[in-house]
């Protein structure tokens, strides 16, 4: 039985989730910030009271799961389905997200693209000596930034994701930056008065931070800005977590070869489905 989870189904949830605690960091991030209860689309698949799968689709259409019983797969796709928001970008482990696409795929929905994305995690263990002894930190940007952070990252979103929700609705896109920017989300580092390469800390638990939006502009790069950056965006959240962690597509060869190069490991794989609008 699928059913809406709420504030009482926190601590069932956060257990399922923390049996594989780096496969979905965002959602737990949500969950422990109270989300459950307060924000739409969260929903459970249950076997005689236990909760065996939670689904979320977030109010753009973001999709993330986590299951511990195949037979979740065909009513989670169908509650999905029904939902008033259709998912846009389905997203995580490769072992979950494959079968929950086979199933949601039976009802029309058109794939944009899909993609597999190796997740990279690095500790303090995994640091070259060279970053051990010396790093450049990252600063947080502030909401005087924001015109430049939100160029660049709409340009990631259009290289990265083949999307454009910028032009979607750029009113909506600004306010989330804006949202992140005070939160001290996005970090930067600066090269004579601009913008070189710049990050977004997002989600964390107990045993990782991770990154996302990673973007030189076009003109700064193949000049080290990103191996700087990074490895000083890393060495920082190391002082605050075991590990920080992103994924990237698999066919991007260039920025797998910084990742590696700074001592991230793959440990598994994502499934990524971008969805027609």
């Amino acid at each position: 039985m699928v059913c809406g989870l709420a504030a009482s189904d926190t601590a069932e949830t956060l257990l399922l989730l923390g049996a594989r605690p780096l496969h979905n960091v965002f959602m737990e991030y949500l969950i422990r910030a109270g989300a459950l209860g307060r924000m739409r689309g969260f929903m459970g698949y249950k076997n005689k009271s236990r909760l065996e799968a939670v689904l979320l689709i977030g109010p753009l259409g973001g999709t993330a799961l986590e299951v511990r019983n195949s037979e979740a797969f065909a009513p989670l796709a169908e509650a999905a389905h029904l939902f008033p928001v259709q998912p846009r970008h389905i997203v995580g482990p490769e072992e979950i997200t494959t079968p929950f696409w086979q199933a949601y795929s039976v009802f029309g929905a058109k794939p944009k693209w899909e993609r597999r994305e190796p997740m990279y995690v690095i500790t303090a263990r995994d640091l070259p000596k060279a970053s051990r002894a010396s790093f450049e930190p990252l600063q947080p940007a502030t909401e005087a930034d924001l015109d430049e952070i939100v160029e660049n990252s709409a340009l990631q979103h259009r290289e990265d994701l083949k999307d454009d929700p910028f032009s979607a609705d750029p009113e909506g896109f600004r306010n989330r930056h804006v949202q992140d920017l005070r939160e001290q989300r996005w970090w930067v580092l600066w090269e004579r008065g601009r913008i070189a390469f710049q990050v977004h800390v997002g989600a964390e638990n107990d045993h990782t931070v991770q990154l996302g939006g990673v973007m030189t502009p076009p003109d700064l790069r193949n000049c080290g800005y990103a191996t700087r950056g990074l490895a000083g965006v890393v060495r920082q959240l190391l002082e605050r977590r075991p590990a920080v962690s992103l994924f990237c597509d698999e066919a991007n060869l260039a920025a797998r070869r910084v990742y590696e190069k700074l001592g991230f490991r793959n440990l598994f794989y994502y499934r990524s489905w971008l969805l027609e609008r």
